[in-house]
């Protein structure tokens, strides 16, 4: 068990745990493909198996708000490690929709419970946006692996296979237990009286309703991408390297976010990942060439990785007491939850052209609002850089 503090080395573990929580969520795509084909699902059940595994980890992310500042991080840590190992066990042995359906709502929980817990931690770094920008790297270099093994695993062990996979992993994350820190930074600053508190409180909810807009159509489209490279034409083995280079692309975005830090301001990026969304957005519909797909889902996942982290900043910064940070998590989950439902609504007959129109609307929304929030805060300092790190008891 160790207290919180600012070290790389901190930082780097709290990352390699990091990617656990949304895990099977990024991986939907290969998830969605393997119980269509595998199981025999239609899209729309495999949608909606997709959104119930994102209304779990909104649930947990909800009540995590409640006791985030309270119970040990380690032991909550613990509990979970076990039961996301479990859950992932016995999914790779149901193969009717109902048992599916439940067992993966409760896999989301498990994830969400895990993802607020680095959240929280990351949030409290005095340099968030570096912070969420190193998760994204060590997030990538393992979706990398993990997609690009996706189709040797489906084609020898099916989508159980990718289950078990997600089972030892959450077994092995159990020896960060004995450095992870079992509590966050203490957050206090002495000149913010209770009316600025209540100033920026209303802003946290603006950015987490934007945050809700940008998952739901960021994981509409990306749940569907395997599908829409399918009806392109482009073989499984195309598709999956494609998506695993995805993973590589995302380093690269998280990298330069974990460089930048905030020395160019949050406007400047944001803005650029936005119209670079709204590009790939365009390319990926109807019929395009093997490369246009891996152009375009290596600059979705670069900028999507780019834009979050500095959306992570952006509400770590407004959140003055820490308790608003971890629900980010919760209402991205949401969107994570119901986008894929949603795109399921908007497939016909094997046209999905309409949920990159909807994505893009959406997101083009969503990141208006957040710069909306940097104009009204941008002489706010952070709540963690003029104080000294205290440990929460």
């Amino acid at each position: 068990m160790s207290t919180f503090d600012d070290k790389l080395t901190t930082t780097i573990l709290i990352s390699t745990v990091y990617p656990l929580g949304p895990a099977a969520i990024i991986l939907m795509p290969m998830l969605v493909g393997g119980v269509i084909d595998d199981f025999g699902f239609t899209e729309q059940q495999a949608g909606y198996i997709a959104a119930m595994e994102g209304m779990g980890l909104v649930v947990a992310s909800l009540l995590a708000a409640l006791w985030i500042r309270k119970i040990s991080w380690t032991r909550v840590l613990l509990v979970s490690f076990v039961a996301t190992a479990l859950l992932n066990i016995l999914s790779a042995n149901l193969d009717v929709f109902l048992p599916l359906l439940i067992s993966r709502f409760l896999a989301g929980m498990t994830g969400g419970t895990i993802f607020a817990v680095t959240v929280a931690a990351l949030g409290d770094n005095r340099q968030p946006d570096q912070a969420f920008g190193i998760a994204q790297v060590v997030q990538g270099a393992m979706m990398f692996l993990a997609f690009t093994s996706a189709p040797t695993i489906l084609q020898h062990w099916t989508v159980s296979g990718l289950y078990y996979m997600l089972a030892a992993v959450s077994v092995l994350m159990m020896l960060s237990l004995w450095r992870y820190p079992s509590a966050g930074a203490d957050r206090v600053l002495d000149d913010v009286d209770a009316s600025d508190n209540r100033r920026y409180t209303w802003l946290i909810w603006v950015g987490l309703i934007a945050s809700f807009l940008f998952f739901s159509n960021i994981f509409g489209f990306w749940t569907y991408i395997e599908r829409i490279g399918q009806a392109a034409g482009l073989s499984t083995d195309t598709i999956g390297w494609a998506l695993g280079l995805s993973q590589f692309a995302a380093i690269v975005g998280a990298g330069m976010a974990a460089v930048m830090a905030d020395r160019f301001g949050r406007a400047i990026p944001l803005l650029a990942a936005l119209l670079g969304l709204l590009t790939t957005l365009m390319l990926l519909v109807g019929q395009f060439s093997s490369l246009v797909f891996c152009l375009g889902a290596g600059l979705f996942q670069a900028l999507f990785v780019l834009a979050n982290s500095y959306q992570l900043g952006v509400i770590a910064k407004i959140d003055i007491k820490g308790h608003f940070l971890v629900l980010v998590t919760g209402f991205q989950g949401l969107g994570a939850a119901i986008g894929p439902a949603v795109a399921a609504s908007l497939i016909s007959n094997g046209d999905y052209s309409l949920i990159n129109k909807v994505a893009a609307l959406s997101c083009t929304a969503s990141l208006l609002m957040f710069l909306f929030i940097i104009s009204r805060t941008r002489h706010l300092s952070s709540p963690l850089a003029a104080t000294e790190l205290r440990i929460s008891v």
